[in-house]
């Protein structure tokens, strides 16, 4: 069965906008006690773990230290999922995918494992962002869903997931539900401007040729999009991460790699770093389509996430119809390649 598709909806007016969801006219709600896609919940931020100059991780915990929903163990084993943050001074709200569960949390005396953790990036001009970092420890945030964006098939065997910047949540998403499943592998290829983001990040497989040869890539797209980051500065993050260390971002992947190990056939993870001049390459994603089509049987997907820049070069822009946003035609880069079977997932 083909995967089912949502939209990731950027930003959503709850009282006079649509849903990127359905479509439908919200209603302001009194805050229910239980996790759930209809009403917003109250969740307390527990932590904010800087990532770089513009992105952190947000831990939200219960504010009742109620129990996540059994839907929310469920969608952790179906694919990509996200939930929606709420702005409450402007009314509206947007969508951001959850990290997994980080690695120590799943033991007996783990008693964090129900936290909502964010990777939340502060973007010039994004009002919903730029209100969160602005939050201190213990602030109400009111989050509504799981809202699941792609389910991946039960027979999916293979998984090639190209992300840029923030792209990497749904990444990990995918690496954490592939984690329990046999006989499964994931190629993930990581992009990012600025090393700050991926800070110890090594490569498992060890680049060949020009590392620099990739003078059409996307490596500009951000700045086509024409959202450059805001910036904290820089000697604020100086004292938390030096090349030398392993970024928060980066330690997660490793464990994960690690959990891999023990079931699936594993995890494979690649770094792309505009300052350090290394960039995607068709190349790279032929490499590993050649590699895993020796695997029969089975689904092979590639993801593909990160700002609409990004998507558009690798595979072609969503598009509108009906009222909500569809996959649209397979374009880009991967529409000019040989896929052999190998469908493509704009997220």
């Amino acid at each position: 069965m083909p995967p089912r598709l949502f939209r990731r909806g950027p930003v959503v007016a709850l009282i006079f906008g649509t849903s990127a969801f359905g479509g439908a006219a919200y209603r302001w709600l009194k805050p229910s006690s239980s996790l759930n896609p209809h009403d917003f919940t109250p969740y307390t931020l527990i932590d904010k773990q800087r990532v770089s100059s513009t992105s952190s991780v947000f831990t939200l915990r219960h504010s009742e230290d109620a129990a996540s929903p059994e839907s929310i163990s469920e969608v952790w084993k179906r694919g990509v999922w996200s939930l929606q943050v709420k702005q409450p001074q402007l009314q509206i709200a947007r969508a951001y995918t959850p990290l997994p569960p980080k690695p120590e949390t799943h033991g007996e005396d783990g008693d964090d494992v129900d936290d909502i953790r964010l990777l939340i990036r502060q973007e010039q001009g994004g009002e919903v962002s730029t209100y969160l970092h602005r939050l201190p420890d213990l602030s109400t945030i009111e989050l509504r869903g799981p809202h699941v964006e792609c389910e991946l098939p039960q027979d999916v065997k293979e998984v090639i997931f190209l992300a840029g910047g923030t792209g990497i949540a749904p990444a990990m998403q995918v690496a954490q539900a592939l984690g329990q499943a046999a006989g499964t592998r994931m190629s993930v290829l990581w992009a990012n401007r600025r090393r700050e983001e991926c800070v110890g990040g090594v490569g498992d497989v060890v680049p060949t040729g020009d590392v620099q040869n990739n003078s059409r890539g996307w490596k500009n797209l951000f700045g086509l999009m024409g959202q450059s980051p805001a910036q904290m500065p820089a000697g604020a993050i100086a004292h938390e991460t030096s090349r030398s260390e392993k970024g928060v971002i980066v330690q997660e992947l490793e464990a994960l790699k690690t959990q891999s190990k023990a079931r699936s056939n594993g995890l494979e993870v690649q770094y792309y770093v505009d300052e350090d001049k290394t960039f995607i390459k068709a190349s790279d994603v032929a490499t590993r389509l050649q590699a895993q089509n020796k695997n029969e049987g089975g689904s092979k997907i590639i993801l593909v996430s990160g700002p609409e820049g990004f998507i558009e070069y690798w595979a072609g822009k969503k598009v509108w119809t009906g009222g909500r946003e569809v996959q649209g035609p397979l374009g880009g880069v991967l529409g000019q390649m040989d896929l052999n079977g190998w469908r493509v997932i704009k997220l």
